[in-house]
């Protein structure tokens, strides 16, 4: 340890409490930082996997004019050898065919309109359905009627339990009659409540079957390594594994809405961050001030003794890092903390903001980011505000008299 290091922590214990004040300001604004970011970004990514990563895809294939109608006519024919060829690329996490449509349940005396999605369990992450089956079993033996998994509202809407048999009716393939019995093999809850209303999951080779459309798929999900990069995956991949006929569209380009609903609320959220950075600010310059006007007295006796300006501005400054470096120790360990915490048993809205939420489309949680770039960007962030406000008493040592008057 150099000997500015050495007088410089010992300077910090030479007056505490204004360390501590110091210290503490720094922590607790990087600790509010770091809990108002992760939840904010905690929340998009929530909206994200929801909405894109289970059901409409990071990267999607499918005829230039599927998109947004899902036409059930305009379906592609299947190609396994180029699906493997892009489950196989090392920048794909995994490719999977879909098929949709839609038709109208009938139970008893209830009925509504559904979107049945053939989904291909084989190909398909495991988990992602196994979490978010409700009950009933994805291993459901296919006997007679086709097995179906309903939206948890849906099945409540018709009344329908496991093992209930349901009359399906709608259009299928060119213009053909979709018709048959299906039996509810189990509900699933899906994290938005306007897809639970509505959606109906049937295997791939039974929804074929249902609609007509053999040997076809309407879509191929794609997830990328990286979904954060869609756009990008969906240009590269497409010239990597081009497909006649199928245009490639990443799901920004096919929500904009959601992303500028994304990047308008996040433009909020860095707006409350910069206000509370120039408070913090501002009471760091005071500390800092204060600290300058304190030791102007010592800075004159210790250039008058010989002590050179750069080297007391260097224990200054190195007061000030080993500081705000305490402070962020602490803030980053009270963040985490209380991010984790939120991560493992997320917030949960009632009343009337959660039913305002699901009227958007939204399970009412608020599940935090546990990315730690976030912590370390908001650290520096903490401790370059903490060195900036040093400058004053840095330029105090360098205008202080050699002999205090």
């Amino acid at each position: 340890m150099s000997l500015t290091t050495r007088l410089a922590w010992r300077n910090l214990g030479r007056n505490r409490r204004r360390s501590a004040i110091t210290a503490a300001a720094v922590a607790f604004a990087l600790f509010f930082a770091i809990l108002i970011r992760s939840l904010q970004l905690g929340i998009y990514g929530h909206m994200i996997h929801t909405v894109v990563g289970g059901m409409a895809g990071y990267v999607q294939v499918a005829d230039s004019t599927y998109w947004p109608s899902q036409n059930l006519d305009v379906a592609m024919v299947e190609d396994p050898r180029w699906l493997e060829a892009v489950t196989a690329d090392p920048n794909v996490a995994s490719a999977t065919p879909r098929l949709a449509g839609f038709t109208l349940l009938s139970h008893g005396k209830e009925s509504g309109v559904a979107q049945w999605t053939g989904v291909d369990f084989t190909r398909e992450d495991r988990d992602f359905w196994a979490t978010r089956l409700m009950d009933g079993t994805l291993d459901a033996p296919r006997h007679g009627p086709f097995p179906v998994w309903l939206g948890r509202y849906l099945a409540e809407s018709l009344d329908a339990r496991i093992g209930d048999t349901l009359v399906g009716m709608g259009q299928g393939y060119q213009g053909s009659m979709a018709s048959d019995l299906m039996i509810v093999a189990g509900t699933l809850r899906l994290g938005n409540p306007e897809l639970e209303k509505r959606v109906a999951v049937m295997r791939l080779e039974d929804a074929q079957a249902y609609s007509g459309a053999y040997g076809m798929w309407g879509t191929v999900m794609i997830t990328p390594k990286n979904p954060g990069e869609s756009m990008r995956a969906a240009a590269d991949l497409s010239q990597q594994h081009p497909m006649d006929y199928a245009s490639w569209t990443s799901w920004e380009e096919r929500m904009p809405e959601l992303q500028q609903a994304i990047q308008a609320d996040s433009a909020g959220g860095i707006v409350i961050l910069f206000i509370l950075y120039v408070v913090i600010s501002f009471g760091l310059l005071g500390t800092m001030i204060m600290l300058a006007n304190e030791r102007q007295r010592e800075f004159t006796m210790q250039i008058a003794l010989g002590v050179k300006r750069p080297v007391l501005a260097g224990m200054v400054f190195t007061e000030a890092l080993l500081m705000g470096l305490l402070g962020a120790a602490a803030g980053t360990a009270m963040g985490r903390g209380v991010v984790y915490y939120f991560h493992v048993r997320p917030l949960r809205l009632l009343g009337d903001i959660a039913q305002a939420m699901e009227q958007q489309g939204w399970e009412p949680v608020l599940p935090p980011s546990m990315d730690w770039s976030i912590t370390w960007t908001h650290g520096a962030i903490v401790l370059s505000l903490t060195l900036l406000a040093s400058l004053w008493p840095i330029y105090v040592v360098y205008k202080s008299p050699a002999i205090h008057r």
